[in-house]
């Protein structure tokens, strides 16, 4: 590995004067030998910034890093060649949206390569089965643009348009956008460069939501620019299942060609082929790196009907995404001491003595079994006790929080019972119904209190350093929460009628994890 900056990931960090690593993606542990540890503390310390490896220790270190996600190389901006990379774009029907991304990619100029320069990518539009008049339409719109246009005698979905772009075109490293996206001018100087490391095979910009027109926009586009369906956060990821980023949307991407397996898109799915496709790479030993430094806008959905239909679509995926990949859908992945500790928790919301000493008890022994387990194992390998307890804790938290997502999303019928039943006249019926919606709204307060904070600053400076584009228009609390609780609900019918037609309910099931041995 070469002498490149690396930057840590948000939430790595070391114990034990940097013998122990915590963190990466997917999260793990890891230790180290005594040369690397004071590089690897150096590095992962909150605030650090950027630090550059100096010998072959450190950059062994380095690269031990960068592959368990604790960090990311950070590279110069390099404007890429033109025969170096070319450009993808499906298009269904959308002429106009066709027409904006094609003026931006070639600087705003309607003349074609004469307005591109000699150092703007190529570009090639497959039409995906358009009909008579869109098609034509779309025709003149790459004529006007110089952009090479492939036309598909029937629709095949967005996977089969862009294989059929990458067979059209022959540069290495081949940038896919949909026809609504919008790429900032540099979005390819910044994540080219880091196609620099052998390993890697896509990188991913971060996909936010526009605003159309004048004003603040509409409150679904003011939703979608905080917290779009193809928006993953601000943190800069590796991407991995199991990880904190799964996957990266096709909506923005570049990838490698070599490294694309074949066909890159599976045929057979329509929804979710960008998420077949980032874990087969994965699978295969490839690096997928989400960089939101970056960031593409796409349009949103006008009316609340066509956006809830499209949340429902991303879960209609699961169910070909289970068979093509068993388990790794499953809605949540649960330990027997978690849930004794859960239904001892549901036990002593209820109220009553028995009850109450029964829950206490069920709920001791899950966080007894559950740190036990973690501190023998611990003691074991001649590792510290402290951090076999910290990960017991860790563990119960990331299983709350996915029984949590899980009640607003396969099981957001449950959530809803419970929402209603925590206003029935049984005392302890209403208690219990009341933790259940406890547990359901608590993943959601991090990007809750996010929005009320951004929202009370803007109320108390309204447009006062306001960004020229979305990222920064505020949207209250109430309705963020509404809005999202809605997408949750909508990706969940999409999980739950697909499991239904197809009668797999592999996707609606937890996995049950058996206790670890020494």
């Amino acid at each position: 590995m070469t002498s490149w900056p690396i930057l840590r990931t948000q939430g790595s960090y070391t114990r034990r004067s940097g013998e122990l690593l915590f963190g990466g993606s997917p999260w793990g542990l890891a230790r180290l030998s005594v040369p690397a540890r004071s590089w690897a503390r150096h590095v992962l310390r909150a605030g650090a910034g950027p630090v550059a490896p100096r010998d072959e220790v450190e950059r062994a270190t380095a690269r031990l890093l960068v592959d368990r996600g604790l960090a990311l190389p950070v590279l110069p901006p390099r404007t890429p060649r033109r025969e170096e990379i070319e450009v993808v774009v499906p298009v269904y029907g959308s002429a106009g949206s066709l027409a904006r991304l094609l003026s931006a990619l070639d600087g705003g100029s309607p003349d074609g390569d004469a307005g591109r320069g000699t150092g703007a990518p190529r570009v090639t539009v497959v039409d995906d089965g358009s009909a008579g008049p869109e098609a034509r339409e779309i025709a003149r719109v790459c004529a006007d643009h110089g952009a090479r246009l492939v036309v598909l005698p029937e629709n095949l979905g967005p996977g089969g348009a862009r294989n059929a772009g990458l067979t059209a075109t022959t540069a290495e490293l081949v940038a896919f956008l949909d026809a609504d996206t919008l790429p900032s001018p540099d979005w390819l100087d910044l994540l080219v460069p880091h196609f620099t490391d052998p390993v890697v095979a896509a990188v991913a910009p971060r996909v936010r939501g526009a605003v159309s027109g004048p004003g603040i926009g509409s409150l679904l586009e003011r939703f979608e620019a905080r917290r779009g369906g193809l928006d993953l956060g601000s943190h800069a990821r590796r991407v991995a299942p199991g990880g904190q980023i799964g996957y990266v949307p096709t909506a923005a991407m570049v990838v490698r060609r070599s490294a694309l397996p074949d066909p890159p898109f599976e045929p057979g799915l329509r929804v979710g082929e960008d998420v077949d496709l980032v874990w087969r790479l994965v699978e295969a030993g490839w690096t997928v790196c989400y960089l939101p430094a970056v960031e593409v806008h796409h349009e949103v959905r006008s009316g609340l009907t066509a956006w809830a239909l499209r949340h429902a679509a991303y879960g209609s995926s699961a169910v070909p995404l289970e068979r093509r990949h068993p388990g790794r859908l499953a809605p949540a992945t649960l330990g027997w001491p978690f849930l004794s500790l859960l239904s001892g928790a549901l036990l002593m919301s209820g109220g009553g003595t028995w009850p109450r000493a029964l829950g206490t008890a069920a709920a001791v022994v899950g966080i007894a079994v559950q740190g036990g387990t973690q501190v023998r194992r611990f003691r074991d390998r001649g590792l510290p006790v402290s951090a076999g307890v910290e990960i017991a804790l860790l563990g119960l938290r990331s299983e709350a929080t996915a029984i949590g997502n899980a009640l607003r999303r396969e099981w957001w019928p449950l959530g809803a019972a419970a929402l209603a039943l925590s206003c029935a006249p049984v005392p302890r019926v209403r208690k219990a119904a009341c933790a259940v919606v406890v547990l359901g709204l608590l993943p959601t307060v991090p990007d809750t209190a996010h929005a009320a904070r951004h929202h009370w600053q803007c109320w108390r400076a309204p447009g006062a350093g306001a960004p020229e584009h979305d990222a920064g228009i505020p949207l209250d609390p109430v309705r963020h929460l509404a809005l999202r609780l809605g997408a949750d609900a909508a990706y969940g019918t999409g999980v739950i009628l697909t499991a239904l037609r197809s009668r797999s309910l592999a996707v609606m099931r937890p996995r049950f994890r058996r206790l670890p041995r020494g």
